[in-house]
């Protein structure tokens, strides 16, 4: 499975609970997939939902700030070496990757989200 999708980018403080009020506001809609980068400064949120328009109309009518961006949603297999195929097929296509993370698999894959400079070339590179 191989699919373009949209990922929020939220900026967060770094501190007990803003987390949970992000996620209350969008509590109705269900999550592809999502990642918590954090600093002493701050914490970036990546978000990827099932129905993006919701997710956005909701983030604006509560004036969160956020970033927009396609992202690629592909299957790699979960084990030793899988995720270097796909580095080496996107290397080979000259797309760089600006952010990449795993969900653990149950059915012998897992799925990797790739932000990446070209999403298209990446999507064209692992076809």
């Amino acid at each position: 499975m191989m699919k373009v999708m949209k990922q929020f980018s939220i900026y967060l403080p770094n501190k007990p609970g803003e987390l949970k009020k992000l996620l209350h506001k969008v509590k109705g809609l269900n999550l592809n997939a999502a990642a918590t980068f954090a600093s002493r400064d701050g914490a970036i949120m990546r978000l990827v939902p099932e129905d993006p328009g919701s997710f956005q109309s909701i983030l604006k009518k509560d004036g969160v700030a956020f970033d927009r961006q396609d992202v690629l949603m592909v299957s790699v297999a979960d084990r030793a070496g899988g995720l270097l195929k796909i580095l080496a097929k996107l290397q080979q296509a000259h797309v760089n990757i600006e952010g990449l993370y795993i969900l653990g698999g149950q059915t012998g894959d897992a799925m990797c989200v790739i932000q990446a400079d070209d999403v298209k070339g990446a999507q064209k590179a692992l076809a």
